[in-house]
């Protein structure tokens, strides 16, 4: 690579960590080489599942296993909500929400594509009692929320993995998944997954 494109590449991830820190994140439909991509490991009723298929772009779709080119193995798919402050009589003031998907992508064959990974939202949010109903309410849309991102994410990281067949394909998801993980923040994980798009483009 270029001193050039160095530069640019490191003028982009300092962009899109910025953007991260402050919560913002782009949305935009990725094209895949594959049109059918199998979930798996994931609950039934899983809200994560849903935001996924809504992320694919419109020439991808979710197929049964048999039938797929590319199978997302979900190995954890949890929400957890943490009390970060209350009053001294117990009543709760502020809450954490935290989202985590653990998984990997296989190939039709259950050759492993990318290794496993984590992808994890962490956010804040003030709960009053007396509220309780629409403090419900704005937690259940605020998950969603950290969801929708999260499976834009990992569109992203599977449009940089490109199609799945043959040696090359392996060494370029290598590629994509040692990028993806290279962060240790979560809010600079979008620049991650940006450089591993970049990495696939300029090939």
């Amino acid at each position: 690579m270029t001193p050039r494109r160095l530069a640019l590449a490191a003028l982009v991830v300092a962009a899109a960590a910025t953007l991260a820190a402050c919560g913002f994140h782009r949305r935009i439909a990725q094209s895949l080489n594959y049109e059918r991509i199998a979930l798996s490991g994931f609950a039934d009723r899983s809200t994560m599942a849903d935001e996924i298929r809504r992320a694919l772009p419109s020439t991808a779709r979710i197929a049964p296993v048999l039938e797929s080119q590319v199978m997302i193995e979900a190995l954890e798919d949890t929400q957890k909500t943490t009390v970060e402050a209350s009053t001294a009589f117990g009543q709760v003031r502020e809450l954490e929400l935290h989202v985590k998907l653990r998984y990997r992508v296989l190939d039709p064959k259950g050759i492993e594509l990318l290794p496993p990974a984590n992808i994890e939202r962490f956010r804040d949010m003030t709960f009053d009692e007396k509220d309780a109903l629409a403090k419900d309410s704005e937690m259940k849309a605020l998950y969603r929320d950290m969801q929708s991102d999260m499976a834009y994410q990992l569109v992203r990281v599977l449009a940089a993995v490109g199609k799945p067949t043959g040696p090359a394909a392996q060494a370029q998801a290598a590629h994509a998944a040692a990028a993806a993980l290279a962060p240790a923040s979560a809010a600079s994980s979008v620049s991650a997954v940006e450089w591993a798009a970049s990495q696939a483009a300029g090939r």
